[in-house]
């Protein structure tokens, strides 16, 4: 071999060795990637296996229990009611935080909770309403209630109602009960009184039991004497109509205070702006009650004086009067009931269900208490953001996510409240103490951080097996260069120095 053409072959050797030790020390950088990556992949993996979520209780599956994922609309859902709890969620202004649906409900009927419920589909009838006689007995009764709530009823002593046969007091609605009125009373539920007038223009009101109508309950009046004693009694019509002053022991009247005084059959001390014969001697109830009788003949109805009345109706329509929400609901009831017997057209369709009416009066009473707000009012850049999908609503996304439900609670923006039966209103809890919501192991996290990982680690090894193989070919190169570079370089060097021996010779 030539001088020159060796020295260009140990040039090419050289450049060639040079080529593959950057090649192997690429391969090697490459092995230390996967080898960073592989460490990642290991401490997601692990990451993963710490991870939990928050669940709330849903059920029992026999003696197991059931949770699932604290979404607004697992912990807000008429499922946790059966599981004993009801919750709301609420804003930081303690505003109730509700779906679209029920914030227009209330919106188009505000303060009516038949129709709120009705709205959503549901109602408060309970009983049957197409048996005529047990229809009009339960609305009687369900307003009786009512009325006694606000002071305008009466039960005996043992709680019996109008229809018992021991009943002592008066039924306030023994007359003509009607609904939705017509004329001044017209969308109201009414109930009439009978009046009884006479000639003179005097009007009596008349209460009613087996016997028939009659006059019940003298009220007190005061008479001034001419010698300034002033004398309390009651004032009764003999057959001609003149009134006679009945006086009544034991009663005084106090001018100062406009009141009249005397000891109840409990020996207490009573003072009162109007007072009741019979209050004052409960005996007396019965045996002063007025008979009123008809006359065929004449067409009018005569008192036990055999005073002539004629007998009229008059409407009064059935507004909340009460102060409670026991009397409002009370109240709502009946009017559910009335509505229900009078408009049965514009009930139709309507589903009675105990739990889901509780549900959702807690809800509508809260929200008349506490103001209510929506996502669209309070999240409208959430809302805006969300891509709804899988035929829901963003509302439906929003209220069906996990992270932004715990996020919102952890940052302070949301709180949620449960109903306490015992104390009959919304008391506030937290993720971390409610006995029922629990903090648990993440196992779908888990399953797709093993897959995940699985696959991540296949995949670096199969690529370090490919590595290995490289540098394995690489060294063998390197190794046959090498071996190349130095007979050449032998080669070279034997011709050099037979080229100075031959010159010195």
């Amino acid at each position: 071999m030539g001088m020159a053409a060796s020295q260009a072959r140990l040039l090419s050797i050289t450049a060639r060795l040079s080529n593959n030790e950057q090649e192997q020390q690429s391969v090697a950088h490459s092995k230390q990637r996967l080898a960073d990556n592989s460490e990642q992949a290991n401490n997601d993996y692990l990451e993963a296996l710490n991870k939990t979520k928050f669940q709330i209780l849903t059920g029992y599956n026999n003696s197991q229990a059931n949770y699932t994922d604290l979404t607004y609309a697992a912990i807000t859902g008429n499922n946790t009611v059966a599981c004993g709890k009801q919750y709301v969620v609420k804003s930081r202004k303690g505003q109730v935080l509700v779906s679209e649906a029920i914030a227009k409900a209330f919106e188009k009927y505000n303060g009516d909770y038949n129709r709120f419920l009705s709205e959503l589909g549901y109602t408060q009838t309970n009983i049957d309403l197409s048996n005529d006689s047990i229809a009009v007995k339960a609305i009687h009764e369900a307003w009786d209630k009512y009325l006694v709530s606000v002071k305008k009823g009466y039960y005996d002593e043992n709680g019996k109602t109008a229809k018992d046969s021991d009943y002592l007091g008066n039924h306030i609605l023994e007359f003509g009960f009607t609904s939705f009125g017509a004329g001044a009373f017209d969308g109201y539920a009414t109930y009439n009184t009978a009046m009884a007038t006479n000639a003179s223009g005097t009007a009596v009101l008349l209460s009613s039991d087996d016997t028939g109508m009659y006059n019940e309950r003298v009220l007190l009046d005061k008479q001034e004497m001419s010698n300034g004693e002033t004398k309390v009694g009651y004032y009764t019509e003999d057959e001609d109509g003149v009134k006679i002053f009945n006086e009544v022991q034991g009663v005084t009247y106090d001018a100062q205070n406009e009141t009249f005084v005397y000891t109840n059959t409990e020996g207490e001390q009573v003072s009162s702006a109007s007072v009741y014969y019979d209050t004052i001697d409960e005996s007396l109830s019965g045996s002063m009650k007025n008979y009123f009788t008809y006359d065929e003949m004449s067409g009018a109805w005569y008192s036990q004086a055999q005073m002539a009345y004629s007998l009229h109706c008059e409407d009064h329509a059935l507004n909340y009067e009460g102060t409670t929400k026991e009397q409002r609901e009370l109240y709502d009831y009946a009017l559910s009931l009335t509505a229900s017997y009078y408009d049965s057209a514009g009930t139709f369709g309507l589903t009675y269900d105990a739990q889901t009416i509780t549900y959702y009066k807690n809800i509508f009473n809260e929200m008349r208490t506490c103001g209510y707000t929506t996502l669209k009012e309070s999240y409208a850049q959430k809302l805006a953001t969300t891509t709804a999908g899988d035929n829901m609503s963003s509302e439906a996304k929003v209220f069906s996510d996990p992270n932004w439900m715990v996020n919102q609670l952890k940052a302070g923006n949301l709180t949620i409240s449960y109903y306490s039966a015992a104390e009959k209103r919304f008391i506030a809890t937290t993720i971390d103490d409610d006995e029922s919501i629990t903090e648990r192991e993440d196992s779908s996290a888990i399953k797709i951080a093993e897959q995940v990982y699985k696959k991540h680690m296949d995949k670096i090894e199969s690529q370090d097996k490919q590595f290995d193989l490289e540098l394995t070919k690489l060294e063998s190169e390197h190794n046959a260069l090498q071996t190349e570079y130095e007979s050449v370089k032998k080669v070279i060097s034997t011709n050099v120095e037979k080229s100075f021996n031959t010159f010195n010779a």
